[in-house]
């Protein structure tokens, strides 16, 4: 698939096929996609992938994340895979939240290419954010914080539509 298709073609799912799980291999490949992700000075080992597929530790989390947000919802919307993010803390300011966005998008948009379909989910972060028992069961290394996640899997329904790609955003051009 051509990037700027494959772009086109990138939407956030919110109704997965909880029981049909994604193939080891095609898992390593969206994993691969995001550990090639621009990273600020080069600082790979400031991040850290944590992929869950526990069907009771995704239980676990969509109800940390329920009552953090206080909803009553599934947020990961049944996917049957979950990869956090998470970073420690920054060389320069902020640059982790720039990091984890680069290596959520490398690993969505290859999802995307390879008929996977996926949600960008920063919710999942804030139930981890005073939660250190919670970051432990989930092998979070120490002096790492979880900054975002993305769900993975296949849409219950399918929706091959393209969006046009054009320019939505304000913009200004100085000559």
């Amino acid at each position: 698939m051509e990037t700027m298709k494959t772009i086109a073609k990138r939407k956030s799912t919110r109704s997965f096929l909880s029981e049909k799980q994604i193939a080891k291999a095609d898992l390593d490949v969206i994993l691969a996609a995001g550990s090639a992700a621009p990273v600020g000075m080069g600082d790979y080992a400031s991040l850290h992938l944590t992929v869950i597929q526990n069907p009771a530790l995704l239980d676990k989390l969509n109800k940390a994340v329920q009552t953090a947000f206080k909803i009553d919802r599934n947020v990961l919307y049944g996917a049957p895979t979950f990869v956090l993010v998470s970073s420690k803390e920054a060389k320069a300011p902020n640059i982790q939240y720039a990091n984890v966005a680069c290596v959520m998008e490398n690993m969505l948009l290859a999802a995307t290419d390879i008929g996977i379909d996926g949600v960008y989910i920063w919710s999942a972060a804030a139930a981890f954010a005073n939660n250190p028992d919670l970051r432990k069961e989930f092998g979070i290394p120490d002096g790492f914080a979880p900054i975002s996640g993305a769900a993975l899997g296949y849409a219950t329904q399918n929706n091959p539509a393209e969006k046009e790609l054009k320019v939505t955003l304000a913009v200004n051009y100085i000559k």
